[in-house]
């Protein structure tokens, strides 16, 4: 039809599964559907881990510290000039190529460390979806909006529940602009919203594929 400006992108079709949800989360504007997992339990163990490596290679440390206190000049003079120090182990002198590793296992794990603290740190201030937003993304994840399709999650195996717990996800993104009113309607008054709250139009689906309409 003349005048008609026809949007190329929504004639395509999608694979159901990451190429379709990967569209799904792209396509808002508002990319209030930048929601993923935190795994915070993960995230928890992981820091867990590094912090008794490190306390474990500090107490290393303390040996080898502890063994100095005792040893001769030279190897004082390691613990306390670098150059001495690189030139015991460029001679491999296996005292100090001891010490050097640990060294270099504290530098590396440490730094693992604390970047998983910054990173936990950011993650920590950004804020769960609201209610309704997550009830419209599971509407699609569960590919509930035709109902002449058993509902079935978008993506399989162990991934199958994974916007299930509220409490285990992330915004990338809030919506803006909203007073409290409002929030409090979305959240207690879910049947006053239609599921289109996220702005995007339902899908059709035809086989394994998505059809934008």
């Amino acid at each position: 039809m003349p005048g008609t400006k026809v949007d190329a992108e929504s004639k395509k079709h999608y694979l159901s599964g990451y190429p379709s949800l990967a569209n799904f989360i792209a396509s808002d504007r508002d990319r209030t559907t930048l929601i993923y997992k935190r795994f915070d339990n993960l995230a928890a163990r992981n820091l867990l881990y590094l912090q008794s490596e490190l306390a474990e290679l500090q107490a290393k440390q303390v040996v080898f510290d502890q063994e100095d206190l005792a040893a001769d000049l030279a190897t004082k003079q390691c613990a306390r000039n670098f150059a001495d120090f690189k030139r015991a182990q460029e001679a491999n002198d296996q005292k100090q190529v001891e010490r050097w590793e640990i060294v270099k296992q504290i530098r590396d794990t440490l730094k693992e460390y604390r970047e998983a603290l910054l990173f936990e740190n950011t993650l920590a201030t950004l804020p769960s979806p609201s209610k309704s937003i997550l009830r419209a993304f599971q509407v699609e994840f569960y590919n509930r909006s035709d109902s002449k399709c058993e509902p079935f999650p978008t993506l399989g195996g162990s991934s199958a529940g994974i916007y299930d717990d509220i409490d285990d996800l992330v915004a990338l993104r809030m919506q803006e602009d909203q007073d409290r009113l409002t929030i409090f309607a979305q959240e207690h008054l879910a049947f006053l919203f239609p599921v289109s709250v996220l702005g995007i139009r339902k899908r059709c689906r035809f086989g394994g594929h998505r059809l934008k309409t």
